[in-house]
This record gives C-alpha cells, sequence and structure tokens, in this order.
C-alpha cells in the first residue's frame, strides 16, 4: 500500500515553498503552520486571492501588508509561472494551482479568511453561459461559510452585466451586505485592468461585507491514506476488446477512456476521468502481474491524485471491465 500523505502526516505545507504541491497534505490545511518558518513569521489575517493572473496585485498586498497571509489560487500554468517570480521573496505568500470552488471549501477551515478577492474573473458573456460565471449564489453561501465575522469577498471587474449579477446573488444568500469603497489603487493596475484602462472602459468594483446571518456548514474532504487496490485471482488476457467506458461511483462518475499494454506484456495502463463535485481528475489505472497467479490493479501515484470515494471508483470500474475480458479472473481482495 502506498502512503499518501507526508511522513509527518500533516496538514501544514512546507514552509519555505511558495508554490505549494497542496495535493499532498490532510485539509484543511493548517495555514498558521505552513507559514511559520522564521523568527518573523506572518501570523495575521489569512486572505485569498482567486484568479490571481502574473501576481502583481498579489505581491503589491503581502508588501503592504508583510504580517498578513496571502494564499492565490490559480489554474493557469503560465500565470503560475510569472506569479512565482514576482513573490519569490515573500515570504508571506503561497500560491496553488486548483480550482476556487474546491480549494475554498477543502482547503480553508470555516471562519478562516478576512477577504476573498476576485479581480477580473472570466465573465462568461453569452447569455447561454452566464452558469459558469463563478459569484453566484452557491459560490457566494460557500465563501460566507469559510470566512471570518466581518469578513468581505471583494471583486473588480469591466464588465457591468457581471457586475450587477454579483451584487444581486450576494444580496439573495441573504449573508452580505453591499459596501460602496474606494478600491485600492492597485488593483486597477493589473494587466486586465490596464488593457481595458488603455480603451477607456469603466472598471466596478464591489465589497460584499458579511452580516451576522449564519451560512450554512460545508464537508470537508476526508483523504484516504492508501492508494486504492484489488487483487485478481488469474492472469491477464492476452487478447481484450475495449470501448469508451462510463459508470456511476459514490457520487459521481469514473470514465475510462483507453489501454495501453507494456512492451514486456506484463501490465496495462488504463486512462481514467474522476469527476465529481467541483473536482475532476485525470488519473492512471495499472494492471500487472504480481506473481504467476496474481493481478494487482491499482491507483498510480502520478499526478498526485486525490484518493476520493470516486477516484476508488477507477479501480472498480477496471476491475470490473478485467472480469469481461477473461471467464477465469475474479476478485480476491477489494481494498478501496
Amino acid at each position: 500500500m502506498t502512503d499518501l500523505t507526508p511522513s509527518a502526516n500533516t496538514h501544514a505545507l512546507e514552509p519555505a515553498a511558495r508554490f505549494a504541491n497542496w495535493q499532498q497534505y490532510l485539509f484543511p490545511i493548517d495555514w498558521r503552520s505552513s507559514f511559520a518558518h522564521a523568527a518573523d513569521a506572518p501570523a495575521g489575517d489569512l486572505h485569498l486571492e482567486i484568479g490571481f493572473g502574473d501576481g502583481r496585485y498579489t505581491a503589491f498586498r503581502a508588501q503592504e501588508l508583510p504580517q498578513e497571509r496571502f494564499v492565490g489560487v490559480e489554474l493557469s500554468g503560465a500565470s503560475i509561472h510569472r506569479a512565482r517570480k514576482r513573490v519569490a521573496a515573500l515570504a508571506n505568500v503561497k500560491l496553488l494551482k486548483t480550482n476556487a470552488q474546491f480549494a475554498v471549501q477543502h482547503l480553508f477551515a470555516p471562519h478562516s479568511l478576512r477577504s476573498i478577492t476576485v479581480n477580473f474573473p472570466d465573465p462568461w458573456p453569452k447569455e447561454k453561459h452566464t452558469h459558469h460565471r463563478l459569484l453566484r449564489v452557491p459560490f457566494l453561501t460557500l465563501a460566507a461559510s469559510r470566512l471570518q465575522a466581518g469578513g468581505e469577498v471583494r471583486l473588480a471587474t469591466d464588465h457591468p452585466a457581471y457586475f450587477e449579477q454579483a451584487r444581486t446573488e450576494a444580496l439573495e444568500t441573504g449573508l452580505y451586505r453591499l459596501e460602496n469603497r474606494e478600491p485600492p489603487a492597485a488593483v486597477f493596475e493589473t494587466k486586465y485592468a490596464l488593457k481595458w484602462r488603455a480603451k477607456g472602459n469603466p472598471l466596478y468594483y464591489q465589497v460584499f461585507a458579511r452580516n451576522d446571518t449564519a451560512p450554512p456548514s460545508y464537508p470537508i474532504l476526508q483523504r484516504s491514506q492508501v492508494m486504492a487496490h484489488a487483487l485478481l485471482t488469474g492472469s491477464l488476457p492476452t487478447e481484450m476488446t475495449f470501448a469508451k467506458i462510463v459508470s456511476e461511483y459514490a457520487d459521481g462518475h469514473v470514465i475510462l477512456h483507453e489501454v495501453t499494454r507494456s512492451i514486456s506484456d506484463s501490465q496495462l495502463l488504463i486512462r481514467a476521468t474522476i469527476d465529481e463535485h467541483n473536482l475532476r481528475q485525470q488519473v492512471l489505472v495499472s494492471a500487472r502481474a504480481k506473481d504467476q497467479d496474481t493481478i494487482i490493479v491499482s491507483l498510480e501515484p502520478f499526478g498526485d491524485p486525490l484518493v476520493t470515494e470516486v477516484c476508488k471508483g477507477a479501480v472498480h470500474a477496471v476491475c470490473e471491465w478485467l472480469m469481461t475480458q477473461s471467464d477465469v479472473l475474479r476478485v480476491r481482495e477489494r481494498c478501496y
């Protein structure tokens, strides 16, 4: 069995790392310990920025408030690469590569954030795509559960329809009040803001401040500490047929896309997609001979997959498919 957690079995990220490999740690992350790596370690409020782009606003805030802690979430690898250079010398910044909804729900404890900043989010301008916008009731309700009393969501955008929809949806949650403030000057010095200002387009800023209404609670993902696997009695089939397989497992879906065989014929690799709420993963499942009469089917550690209940379904789906390829294969042990 492969141990997924660090040797300390900890919630805390490596203190010195600006880019955090958050997949390896227990949730929620212990942010206080993660920033505690020097005598003058920042211990102030914890702030989250979603979609930090090239990191210039992140760097500005971190320099302005050196005792406060800043976590940035971004999906673009190119943006993360640029931002790492900007924050390399800043001890109070951590950058993560993941999606916003997953990060807010699982990486941050309830009532732990002072602010969530969303600068120039994708406006999804077409009417049929507006349901993809981030600042809607579901996300804003989740965000409220992670904000401290008096915490804030701060929005800057160049898109008037997005601006008005976000205001409407924040009030619809019953968890925020709208506060009109002058934005920090650095908000409108980001790459996108400069581009729009150069065209003479207006920019909009709004603060959504938490009120005293209690938000609903949200569960935090419990990580499995072992890789899912199964043992089958028999040997790998010499001839096989395969077509894309989609199956339900737990509260999500598993998709098996393709199978490849190793040159030695001793192993199969199956590429799979794990699709569940706020999380989609691409994983590899291997099926290989453990001994003359045993096959082990296991989730590979490649890519640091999060071993969720749905993720375990990839091993289950491969086992079920293998047994359709041979009359003699049988599952001896399931460890998932």
